[in-house]
């Protein structure tokens, strides 16, 4: 891609070309990826199995110590599984768009520095999240709580204009639970690159989460498609007897880093910000 020419609309994201080049990415190695995806699966049910072990509230919880610490065996391999497979998923993909052939060695490679950069990241993303919706339920959801109990001590009797504001403090709490849904879906678009930025970048959590909405903002429209398109195409490997996700999911991986890389070169081909002239 070339910087963009006066009088011309300025490049922009390719989502037919990031599905074609991620394809070809993941057809230069699919057994390699589809092996990959089985054995992550496979820990995946392994260590839920090691969760399961400490029961339910319905079916009553295991007073047996050894359950307990399997089941943080379980959640802590969960976890681990999780942040390496994506990894080593996405280090398939970049060796895949290179023309590169990634063997199964190469998806199973442990690197520490861009799993622990991942985790953070995703760790400090989930807070922030978490923190802005306790927030919410602690400055409004804590008073309209406390008013309705008091009207239910006093069966609906109370003034009208304690009712009034626990009117005012429902709408407001549905309004303010609807912008932290939308901010979510925003941030599920805005931060796919994650795994991306931590393996190629190494940056640090807050730099990670930044640097991800600076590559995705100016295509945030195209960068949602994108999103639905994959789902669509995890769906229908799941409708495929199940067997086809262990296909979509490297694919998907494939294409949602070769967007990334499309993102690099159009970040790369905008011309400089002009210098300000320095004051006499």
């Amino acid at each position: 891609m070339t910087a963009p020419v006066p009088g011309r609309a300025a490049p922009r994201l390719n989502i037919g070309d990031a599905v074609h080049d991620g394809w070809q990415a993941f057809c230069r190695s699919p057994g390699a990826f589809v092996l990959f995806a089985l054995l992550l699966w496979g820990l995946q049910v392994l260590f839920q199995l090691l969760q399961a072990r400490i029961g339910t509230p319905n079916t009553g919880l295991s007073a047996n110590p050894l359950d307990w610490l399997l089941a943080l065996v379980g959640v802590v391999g969960s976890l681990a599984s999780y942040f390496w497979g994506t990894i080593g998923m996405v280090r398939g993909a970049l060796m895949g768009l290179d023309r590169g052939r990634p063997r199964f060695a190469d998806l199973i490679r442990w690197d520490s520095g861009a799993i622990a950069r991942l985790f953070w990241a995703s760790l400090l993303l989930g807070a922030l999240l978490l923190a802005a919706l306790a927030a919410i339920m602690v400055v409004v959801g804590g008073p309209l709580g406390f008013l309705a109990a008091l009207a239910d001590a006093r069966a609906g009797d109370l003034a009208p204009g304690l009712q009034l504001v626990i009117l005012l403090l429902a709408v407001l709490l549905l309004l303010l639970v609807g912008f932290w849904l939308v901010g979510l879906i925003y941030l599920s678009v805005n931060q796919q690159f994650q795994a991306q930025i931590s393996l190629r970048e190494q940056l640090g959590p807050w730099a990670t989460l930044r640097r991800s909405r600076a590559l995705v903002d100016p295509h945030w429209p195209l960068l949602l498609l994108l999103v639905i398109v994959e789902g669509l195409l995890s769906l229908l490997g799941v409708l495929a007897c199940f067997v086809g996700f262990f296909v979509a999911w490297p694919v998907v991986v494939c294409v949602s880093t070769a967007a990334y890389r499309q993102l690099l070169v159009l970040e790369a081909a905008q011309p400089p910000l002009p210098e300000a002239n320095p004051t006499p």
